[in-house]
């Protein structure tokens, strides 16, 4: 039969390991023969995850390796962190006029939340108008109101001017003493006067008081002073001729180199004698005026008490 053949194994005298090399004879299993002694190198470490920690969004992860064979430390790597993935800012609280809102986000991977604040919208006013009217006493109101939560606000409306009627003389003037005249204010009832100037001598009347529009104070103003009347005291020296034709002579009252003589005491009359008229026609439409307003609220009550009278006495007799 053919020979079979070694069929060698090895003997380790030293195992080889991680960082020493080994030791080891060559035998065959059949005949026992030998290859003699030889070396094998070290193994080297074989490394294996002893300790891992993932990385978070917030913090860094490590690995740490030890040697399978040995035992050995590997060391340790780090990985950085991740940070966090945040989704869209969702609003959890609206901000209103009067206070900020509130807005979130949530990190997909941890859960963790952020916050940040919404403005303030600010009052939203709608129109002015008018609460109380002002008046030619007291200011007026406007207010307005915010559309959103309600707020008001409030401003004042300037007075307005008097309005005043066109005016009664209540005093006539004369040439003694000055006269009145009234206005009243349709929408108070204030009233405002002013002094008329006394008639001059010749009957004219002076110009009328002014109108109380341009903000009148009660301070009467001064009076004019009267316009002195031309002298009378000493009268034109006239004589009638002998013929009767009532003809002006030269005496002392001439004026020289004229033919003209002053003024005498009855031109004055005459012109006092005008005046009289017009005084008269004055006091008499006064009067008039008084008696009027007088007499009409009279009649007027009295055409009342008449047809309640009346009215009472059919009551009675149906």
């Amino acid at each position: 039969a053919p020979a079979t053949g070694h069929s060698w194994y090895k003997y380790y005298t030293k195992e080889p390991t991680c960082t020493t090399a080994g030791e080891y004879y060559t035998y065959c299993h059949n005949c026992s023969a030998s290859q003699g002694r030889s070396t094998e190198p070290a193994t080297d470490h074989f490394w294996v995850t002893w300790k891992q920690v993932f990385a978070t969004c917030t913090t860094p992860g490590y690995t740490e390796f030890v040697c399978g064979d040995c035992g050995a430390d590997g060391g340790t790597t780090t990985t950085p962190a991740k940070g966090h993935s945040f989704g869209a800012w969702f609003t959890t609280t609206q901000a209103t006029c009067m206070e900020e809102g509130m807005q979130k986000r949530e990190c997909a991977t941890c859960g963790a939340t952020e916050s940040r604040g919404i403005p303030k919208t600010g009052h939203k006013f709608g129109a002015w108008f008018t609460t109380t009217q002002a008046t030619c006493m007291e200011e007026g109101i406007q207010t307005r109101e915010c559309t959103q939560c309600g707020v008001t606000e409030r401003r004042g409306i300037a007075k307005t001017d008097h309005s005043w009627n066109a005016g009664t003389v209540i005093v006539q003037p004369t040439t003694e003493q000055e006269g009145v005249k009234e206005w009243v204010c349709t929408a108070c009832g204030m009233v405002r006067t002013r002094p008329i100037p006394k008639l001059t001598s010749g009957g004219t009347t002076a110009a009328p008081a002014a109108s109380p529009t341009a903000a009148p104070t009660d301070t009467p103003t001064a009076a004019p002073t009267d316009t002195p009347a031309a002298s009378t005291d000493a009268p034109a020296a006239e004589t009638a001729d002998k013929n009767g034709k009532g003809e002006k002579t030269g005496g002392k009252g001439e004026k020289p180199g004229t033919g003209e003589t002053p003024a005498g005491p009855d031109d004055a009359q005459k012109n006092q004698k005008g005046d009289a008229p017009e005084k008269a026609e004055k006091s008499g439409s006064s009067v008039g005026r008084v008696l009027l307003l007088t007499l009409l609220p009279l009649l007027l009550i009295a055409a009342v008490v008449v047809l309640l009278l009346v009215r009472k006495k059919k009551a009675r007799q149906d």
